[in-house]
């Protein structure tokens, strides 16, 4: 059964993500940080949700969607 994601989790994922300066570098990091977490590989968003928050705690909840 695939891994849910809470909210508190996706934002603490979000931010660390967008810490990193280069945003081409935001999707290894990303991919890295889930790795880590357990979580299982998707594809990667697009760098527009890679440059926002939001958009990119919406990405994470969408795609790790509680059960």
């Amino acid at each position: 059964m695939p891994k849910t994601m809470s909210k508190t989790l996706a934002s603490e994922i979000a931010a660390r993500t967008l810490a990193i300066t280069n945003p081409q570098n935001r999707a290894i990091a990303l991919k890295d940080t889930l790795r880590r977490h357990g979580f299982d590989a998707v594809p990667a968003p697009d760098l527009d949700t890679l440059l926002s928050q939001p958009l990119l705690v919406d990405w994470l909840k969408q795609s790790y969607p509680p059960r």
